[in-house]
């Protein structure tokens, strides 16, 4: 139950300080707010103050704002001075891209609480692809526990995903080779792994007696798979304490743009969206990953779901300013068309390719949420 009442609340937050970003900025522009909801229709409750509704509705996930004209298809006085479409192109590109700029201030104000606390350093970050950070000291941890094989001893033995392989049998191993060079020979043979859990901030190791199993090769083999994570240090100058939560903000969007595109380019390669749907997550996914966070309880919880939110709140604004129909950067990619011809371009069109856009991505989310259920039983 506590899960599931904080995934509403993160999702809640997520989506009400995104449309918090359109509402504020609309009425700035002088556009008529209708409605401005917490939840998803339909309407359990709602009060009109001035030309806004608002309003509590039946499923309590994120909100929604109804901005006058934004649709194409709405009925509005073509006359209206209050219709989002009758402003100009920079004032309509201003409140489309207001809602991406409140989850990244959201986000970077929860990463300078975040390293108030835990001394300028991040958590652990994994790495789906080599990847250079540009801001802050990298201290990379090559030896982390991200899969098993089948009938793997490792995971019989206890061993969890999320931890890292800090030392066998007293000898410290720091990466793949050192592992399988400190197992080669002890195949049938008692060792013990001393495990170092990367999720949680504050480092703790515990052992685990483990007997290797032989490969083709006659060598010991854990039946494990290693993957790489890093912890960024920002604390190393004043200067770097000071622009900690804007550099991190920076070094996480990069890292999601050049991992976005590897596995856009995967998938382009392989003729499939199976590439895409399994590097990222939806709703079941971070529903799961808040459990796991929350198991860990005290303090390690709390940083943990403060740090996750941040993250979801940056990957929210960068899926959202991608030039995607139906997404905000679809809709600003038009706007940017106009003021680069100085054409409108046909409402007809334009709300086709959202609504077909639309279709992709609700197809998508549920190709995802299919993985995402698959890997949690």
């Amino acid at each position: 139950m506590l899960t599931l009442l904080v995934f509403i609340l993160i999702l809640s937050v997520l989506v009400l300080v995104h449309e918090l970003g359109h509402f504020i900025s609309a009425r700035k522009m002088g556009v008529r707010v209708e409605e401005f909801g917490f939840g998803i229709p339909p309407r359990l409750w709602g009060r009109k103050f001035g030309d806004t509704v608002y309003s509590i509705n039946a499923f309590p996930f994120g909100g929604f704002v109804k901005v006058a004209g934004e649709d194409a298809g709405e009925i509005v006085d073509q006359a209206d001075p209050g219709a989002f479409f009758n402003k100009s192109p920079y004032k309509r590109l201003l409140i489309l891209v207001s809602g991406v700029l409140m989850n990244v201030t959201l986000a970077i104000s929860i990463f300078y609480v975040f390293f108030a606390v835990n001394n300028f350093k991040t958590s652990s970050l994994p790495l789906l692809y080599d990847y250079n950070f540009k801001y802050g000291q990298t201290l990379k941890n090559s030896t982390v526990i991200f899969g098993f094989e089948e009938g793997s001893v490792a995971k019989e033995a206890g061993v969890r995903p999320g931890e890292s392989i800090y030392a066998v049998d007293g000898k410290r191993v720091f990466n793949v080779y050192d592992v399988r060079y400190q197992i080669k020979d002890k195949s049938g043979q008692q060792i013990t792994l001393q495990l170092l859990d990367t999720r949680r901030l504050s480092a703790s190791t515990r052992d685990v007696n483990v007997v290797p199993t032989a490969d083709v090769s006659g060598n010991g083999y854990l039946g494990v798979a290693l993957a790489a994570s890093v912890v960024l240090d920002y604390g190393s100058s004043a200067f770097n304490r000071l622009t900690s939560g804007f550099q991190h903000a920076l070094n996480i969007l990069d890292y999601s743009t050049t991992t976005f595109s590897q596995l856009v380019g995967s998938s382009v390669a392989q003729k499939s969206v199976e590439p895409v749907s399994a590097g990222v997550s939806g709703p079941v996914g971070i529903f799961a990953i808040v459990g796991v966070i929350l198991d860990y309880k005290g303090t390690d919880a709390l940083l943990g779901i403060l740090d996750f939110i941040a993250i979801l709140s940056l990957s929210l604004a960068f899926v959202n300013i991608l030039p995607l129909p139906a997404l905000d950067g679809g809709r600003i990619a038009f706007v940017l068309y106009e003021i680069v011809t100085r054409r409108k371009p046909s409402q007809k069109f334009e709300t086709s390719v959202h609504k077909w856009g639309m279709a992709f991505l609700i197809g998508l989310t549920v190709l995802i949420t299919a993985k995402d259920v698959v890997n949690l039983f």
